[in-house]
């Protein structure tokens, strides 16, 4: 067996009611931080509101910083970049998706901190500040697991998205509270649980997990491929809670394990066509990496094990093309579309995706080529 290691510092805080304690972990620390979150609908505020309230009468003072949108830019951060700068804080609390939370990980690290752009991106692990604030997370998604990793997903002004990672992007603390994701859309709910799936399963294929964490990864898969069809169906407290659980596990998997081809090609779709958001660009790539990678040296005896989990119809796999099949309807079951037709994706889009995908430097062309094209032959455009 070769050598493995795991490795997650988080401190997860794990129930119904837990962001009660929220206070008591904050105030280790002091008593004012920058509360970063969405404010762009309802449920948003309304959670927003909640943890406010936890923290006012606890006696902690706070900041609203609500600068942020779906894929965040760098420019939104860099306004709180400012606040940070202008003020005395003693922690972040980030409430929200991976938006939320990838955003404030930067800010944490911003204080007394020239955070440069370009060399976070080149140099993977660069950024680090001994003088960093404590992020408290609080997700209100189950999907993006990002309570658990050292990596923020962050857009250029060209809507292009870059992975930052940085071991002070770890939480200090995350509240996993799944009763603030039961206002959750139906979709949203899909597209994040989908994509805490693909962290899983990803992770798994990859072949890098200590043996511990490969337990915990499968297990996890079986309880999302189980639990996440009827969820999107049926809004009960047991399946959110399942979920929450499942996406932790999903973020330490993939902080320790890697992504693989859905992810990479993925954030290619949804930096281009950006009303796609992440899961559902996940579900256009996934089918064609089945396919295409069934029989791979490397990764297709996994990829057979990950398709057995969801093949909850128990169909007859002769080939790849059969696996294809099983992988489609699991993401149908989901609600989820897995063509680029479904997206309305224009010419000029499609010609974009198809650049960016064929110029990644990670997969050799020749393994690629036939996903590249598939995927982009589901445009339905002459």
């Amino acid at each position: 067996m070769s050598i493995k290691q795991h490795f997650n510092p988080v401190r997860l805080i794990i129930g119904a009611g837990s962001i009660q304690t929220l206070t008591k972990e904050v105030s280790r620390y002091g008593k004012k931080v920058l509360l970063v979150a969405q404010t762009n609908n309802d449920a948003m505020i309304t959670i927003k509101d909640k943890i406010a309230n936890i923290l006012g009468e606890g006696g902690i003072e706070y900041d609203v910083f609500n600068e942020i949108r779906p894929n965040p830019l760098m420019s939104d951060i860099e306004k709180g970049f400012q606040i940070i700068k202008e003020n005395q804080y003693d922690a972040v609390v980030a409430v929200g998706g991976g938006s939320v939370i990838d955003t404030a990980k930067v800010l944490s690290v911003s204080r007394n901190y020239e955070v440069d752009w370009n060399t976070a991106i080149a140099k993977p692990l660069s950024l680090r500040n001994p003088l960093k604030l404590p992020l408290f997370s609080i997700p209100t998604t189950a999907g993006t697991g990002s309570h658990c990793t050292p990596a923020a997903v962050i857009s250029d002004e060209n809507n292009a998205k870059h992975s930052i990672y940085s071991f002070d992007f770890f939480s200090e603390v995350a509240f996993v509270d799944y009763t603030l994701t039961m206002s959750l859309p139906k979709s949203l709910t899909a597209s994040t649980g989908f994509d805490a799936f693909c962290h899983l399963s990803e992770s798994y294929i990859m072949g890098m997990l200590a043996p511990i964490m490969e337990v915990i990864n499968v297990d996890s898969m079986k309880k999302i491929a189980d639990v996440l069809p009827k969820l999107v169906n049926e809004n009960k407290a047991e399946y959110r809670e399942t979920m929450a659980i499942a996406d932790s596990c999903a973020g330490m998997c993939l902080s320790n394990g890697g992504a693989i081809i859905p992810h990479a090609f993925g954030e290619a779709i949804s930096s281009t066509a950006y009303r796609i958001n992440h899961g559902c660009s996940l579900a256009i790539c996934y089918p064609s990496f089945v396919e295409h990678f069934y029989y791979h040296e490397t990764y297709g005896s996994r990829i057979q094990t990950v398709i057995d989990i969801i093949n909850k119809e128990h169909l007859e796999i002769k080939n790849e093309k059969d696996a294809r099949i099983v992988m489609e309807k699991f993401i149908e079951s989901l609600g989820l579309k897995y063509r680029l037709a479904d997206y309305e994706i224009t010419k000029e889009e499609l010609d974009c995706i198809h650049e960016s995908l064929s110029n990644q430097k990670r997969f050799k062309p020749e393994e690629v080529a036939g996903i590249i094209e598939d995927i982009c032959a589901s445009a339905n455009l002459e």
